[in-house]
C-alpha cells in the first residue's frame, strides 16, 4: 500500500471574520489480490492556523480587496508554504459577505491566486456541510445513535447541517446572525440587514436606523431569534422561523437528537452573557446577547446541546480539510488534461425503469440554456448510483451520454462524467471508443456531488486517483 501527503489551504471571509488554515492530507491507496484498488484520505492534520482577522469591509456593501489582498499575501510568507506545493482547499464567501456587490469578483480573484487547485466555493447548503465536518458534529454522529444538528451561527447567517452516521440528510440557512443589526454603546442602531426586516415586522419589533433601543429591547428579540430558529428544529415552529429562511423548505425535518453550535456565536457561548448595553455592544453589534440568548433557549429545549470542538474556525477547517475528496483508483483519466476548474455539474439520476438517453438529452438542453456552450469543457455529468451494471447496461449508458452530448455540444473538445459507482474505467474506454478523435474524455467515480454544482479535478495524487473538490459558486 502506498501513501502519499498533499497540502490543502482554507479561507474563510465571513461576515465578521477572516480565517486561514494549512492542512496536511493523508491519501492512501489500497488494494488486495481480491479487490480494486482504491485510495482514500486516511488523515487530515491543521499544519498551520492564521490568527482570526475582522474581515474588511469599504463599507456595508464592499468587501475591501486590497486588504483582503494584504492578508492573503501576509499569510503565505508567514506560513512558508509554496503556492505549486497546494494539490486541494476552499476560499469561500460565507454569510452576508457573499452578498456584497464585489463578492463573486473577488471570490474569482483569490480563487485564481491562491495555488495551482485551489477551489472558489460560496453557497449556503455546502457552507452548512463544511462548518459541520469542520466543528467534529458528522463525526460525532457516527457515534451515537440520532440525528445530530451542527449549527453554525457567524455574523451574518446561521448554516445548519443535519447529519446521522456519518451522512448528511439535509441542509438549511437562517438569517440570524451577530452583525444583522449593529449597535453604538449607547444603544443607537447603526445597521439594519433588509434579510431581518420582514421577520422584525412579523413579531412586533419595529427598528429604524438611528434610533435608541435598551439592554431588555435587544434580549427580546435575540430571545425570539433563538426560539424560532429552534423550534424549527424540533419540529414544533413558533415566531414565523420561515421568514428567516435563505431558501424556503416544504421537506419534513427528522427528529433532532443533539445540536451542536459553531462559529463566532458558537464561541460566545463559553464566555460569561453581558450584563449591559455597553458589554453587549463591545463589537458593535447584537452578537454577545445572541449567544446568552442562543443557550439560555437551547437549555429549555427538550434537546441535547453543546458546543462544538472547533468553532471559531469551523467552516475554514471543513474548506481545507474536508472539502477534497480523492477519486477511485481505477478511473479513466489524461493527465495531459488536467486540471480543470469550475466545470458546473448536470446531474441524472440513472434509473432502469426510465429512458436514460430522454433524461440526459433533457438535462443536456436545460444545461446548454445555462451554462457557456463555446467552452471546451461546458459541464460534467453527475450519474447517480447504478445498482447494476452488465456489459449491456454500460454499453446502453455510454450511447445515452454521447449522443446527447455532441448534438447540444458540438463545439466541445472534453466530456467529464462523474459517477458515484465504481465503474469509470470501463464507462471511460467505451466512451472513449465512441469518441475517436473528435473528443477527450474523463470519467471517474467514488464521489458524492450531492451538495455541490461545480467541480475541480486536480493532477493526480496516487497512481490514477486524482484529488476532486466538489463546490458551490451560487451567489445569492
Amino acid at each position: 500500500m502506498k501513501e502519499y501527503w498533499i497540502k490543502s489551504i482554507g479561507l474563510d471571509i465571513g461576515t465578521s471574520t477572516t480565517k486561514f488554515v494549512v492542512s496536511h492530507l493523508q491519501v492512501k491507496e489500497t488494494g488486495g489480490q481480491f479487490s480494486l484498488p482504491s485510495c482514500q484520505i486516511v488523515d487530515r492534520k491543521v499544519q498551520y492556523a492564521s490568527r482570526i482577522y475582522t474581515t474588511p469591509l469599504v463599507n456595508h456593501y464592499e468587501i475591501n480587496i486590497e486588504q483582503l489582498k494584504d492578508i492573503l499575501n501576509y499569510e503565505y510568507e508567514r506560513s512558508g508554504i509554496d503556492l505549486h506545493d497546494i494539490k486541494a482547499g476552499a476560499v469561500i464567501i460565507t454569510g452576508e459577505t457573499a452578498r456584497k456587490d464585489n463578492a463573486e469578483a473577488i471570490i474569482h480573484y483569490l480563487a485564481e491566486r491562491a495555488g495551482d487547485f485551489v477551489v472558489a466555493a460560496a453557497g449556503p447548503d455546502l457552507e452548512g456541510v463544511l462548518a459541520g465536518k469542520g466543528s467534529g458534529a458528522m463525526n460525532h454522529s457516527k457515534e451515537i445513535e440520532g440525528v445530530v444538528a451542527n449549527v453554525d451561527i457567524g455574523g451574518g447567517t446561521a448554516n445548519i447541517a443535519l447529519f446521522q452516521q456519518g451522512k448528511v440528510l439535509q441542509t438549511l440557512t437562517f438569517h440570524i446572525g451577530g452583525r444583522l443589526i449593529r449597535l453604538q454603546k449607547d444603544g443607537t442602531i447603526d445597521y439594519i440587514s433588509d434579510y431581518i426586516v420582514p421577520w422584525l415586522t412579523a413579531n412586533d419589533f419595529h427598528l429604524q436606523i438611528g434610533m435608541s433601543v435598551d439592554y431588555d429591547f435587544i434580549q427580546r428579540i435575540c430571545h425570539r431569534l433563538s426560539e424560532a430558529l429552534l423550534s424549527l428544529l424540533i419540529g414544533s415552529p413558533e415566531y414565523a422561523p420561515e421568514l428567516l429562511l435563505l431558501q424556503p423548505t416544504s421537506i419534513t425535518l427528522p427528529p433532532v437528537d443533539e445540536v451542536i453550535f459553531s462559529g463566532g456565536i458558537g464561541q460566545m457561548l463559553t464566555e460569561e452573557p453581558p450584563e449591559s448595553l455597553e458589554e453587549v455592544t463591545r463589537h458593535g453589534d447584537i452578537g454577545p446577547l445572541l449567544a446568552a440568548s442562543v443557550k439560555i433557549v437551547s437549555d429549555s429545549y427538550p434537546v441535547r446541546a453543546g458546543v462544538a470542538s472547533e468553532t471559531t474556525r469551523a467552516t475554514v477547517i471543513g474548506a481545507g480539510m474536508q472539502n477534497t475528496e480523492i477519486s477511485g483508483a481505477t478511473v479513466y483519466v489524461k493527465e495531459s488534461l488536467l486540471p480543470k476548474r469550475n466545470v458546473p455539474i448536470v446531474k441524472v439520476k440513472v434509473d432502469p425503469l426510465a429512458d436514460l438517453r430522454l433524461r440526459i438529452s433533457e438535462a443536456m438542453e436545460q444545461a446548454r440554456n445555462s451554462f457557456d456552450t463555446k467552452l471546451e469543457t461546458p459541464l460534467a455529468l453527475g450519474l447517480s448510483r447504478v445498482e447494476e451494471c452488465t456489459y449491456a447496461i454500460l454499453q446502453d449508458i455510454a450511447d445515452s451520454i454521447y449522443y446527447p452530448f455532441i448534438q447540444h455540444f458540438p463545439q466541445a473538445q472534453c466530456l467529464i462524467v462523474i459517477c458515484e459507482s465504481d465503474m469509470a474505467k470501463a464507462l471511460g474506454q467505451a466512451l472513449a471508443k465512441r469518441c475517436k478523435e473528435r473528443l477527450e474524455v474523463l470519467c471517474i467515480d467514488q464521489i458524492d456531488f450531492t451538495y455541490g454544482d461545480y467541480i475541480d479535478l486536480g493532477l493526480p495524487v496516487a497512481g490514477e486517483a486524482i484529488p476532486v473538490s466538489i463546490k458551490t459558486l451560487a451567489f445569492v
